[in-house]
């Protein structure tokens, strides 16, 4: 296949994909967010936010973990409940620093993220598609006719060397 025309259905992938994870209005922002999940099943997003303390890193529990509505009721925030913690959403430290820390995921706790600060924030850094990387976005994209069963999961975010978008699928 053509090269130019191999970039260019990349790209229209790459921008099909982002509509349904790029936040319409400012319910998925705030100073303190490393990433967010999105899923195919609606607008929804379950957040990650660095837990401060006294403006550092609280590396027991880096993480304040929670919904943000989108869909039904725009803007409300609902806490995950103790199952979408443990098998889903939740998350595990894994190695603590002095102001930073590596976590896993406990959907996928092969990857692990380093929680650490970037400039005046905190970031969440990882390996996507062989290039070091801050983590923006998880997209899943759940199989036909099902709220559970996941096809793929996408890991978006920018290189840290060069500022580029960089994306990953990974299939289990």
């Amino acid at each position: 296949m053509n090269k130019w025309l191999y970039r260019l259905l990349l790209s229209l992938l790459t921008f099909s994909t982002a509509w349904a994870v790029t936040p319409d209005d400012d319910t998925a922002l705030t100073p303190e967010r490393l990433f967010h999940i999105a899923r195919s099943l609606n607008k929804n997003l379950v957040c990650y936010d660095a837990r401060l303390d006294n403006g550092k890193l609280d590396i027991d529990d880096p993480i304040k973990v929670y919904w943000v509505n989108r869909t039904d009721r725009p803007g409300a925030i609902d806490d995950l409940s103790f199952i979408q913690r443990k098998l889903a959403y939740g998350y595990k430290v894994v190695e603590k620093g002095d102001d930073s820390c590596q976590v896993t995921l406990s959907a996928y706790p092969e990857r692990r993220i380093t929680i650490k600060k970037e400039g005046e924030r905190y970031a969440g850094f990882l390996t996507i598609n062989g290039v070091q990387a801050r983590l923006t976005t998880l997209f899943v994209q759940l199989k036909p006719n099902s709220s559970i069963n996941v096809d793929y999961v996408e890991l978006q975010g920018y290189a840290v060397e060069s500022g580029e978008p960089v994306t990953e699928r990974i299939r289990k």
